[in-house]
């Protein structure tokens, strides 16, 4: 039964992952000083220009989340890695 849990999730991981890179091919919303912006078919994607501090990032987000007019601070905040990229998804 919990090969069965396993496999079904890493299937919903995997299907996740490929919308999230799908729309990372498309047009940004926004670019800010630690972030390039997407909007996905689950939420709002922040996706990091670079590899540096995870806290970094965090401590960052919403502050430029702001500054290109999205509030944010109501939604769930999960971090992703995919591919080499870092993200932070953001949805209801």
């Amino acid at each position: 039964m919990e090969a069965i849990k396993s496999l079904s999730q890493k299937h919903l991981m995997d299907s996740t992952s490929g919308l999230i890179i799908d729309s990372l091919k498309e047009e940004p919303i926004g670019e800010t000083d630690h972030f390039i912006w997407f909007i996905t078919d689950i939420g709002i994607a922040a996706l990091f220009k670079r590899n540096q501090n995870y806290e970094i990032y965090s401590l960052n987000v919403e502050i430029e989340a702001n500054k290109i007019g999205l509030d944010i601070t109501k939604e769930e905040k999960e971090y992703l890695k995919i591919k080499e990229k870092q993200l932070f998804l953001f949805y209801s």
